[in-house]
């Protein structure tokens, strides 16, 4: 009986010990998953920034991209 008591409290450890380290994992997962939600948030406003200057530049005529010319080393 003494020998499945240890067993059971042997058990009973490794499971803690699992769900501590799980517990971390699912924290540290969940700081990067904002994080990278905070940086596609920024993406996607410089983006929107871009596609206004971009539009600005087609307004007044002005090429927004420069013209295709041939490299120098042709």
């Amino acid at each position: 009986m003494r020998e499945y008591a240890n067993d059971v409290e042997s058990r009973l450890v490794d499971l803690e010990t699992k769900h501590s380290y799980q517990e971390a994992a699912i924290l540290d997962l969940s700081k990067v998953a904002t994080e990278q939600a905070s940086r596609i948030d920024t993406l996607e406003a410089l983006v929107r920034s871009l596609r206004e200057k971009v539009k600005e530049l087609a307004g007044e005529g002005q090429s927004p991209l420069p013209p295709n010319e041939r490299p120098p080393h042709y």
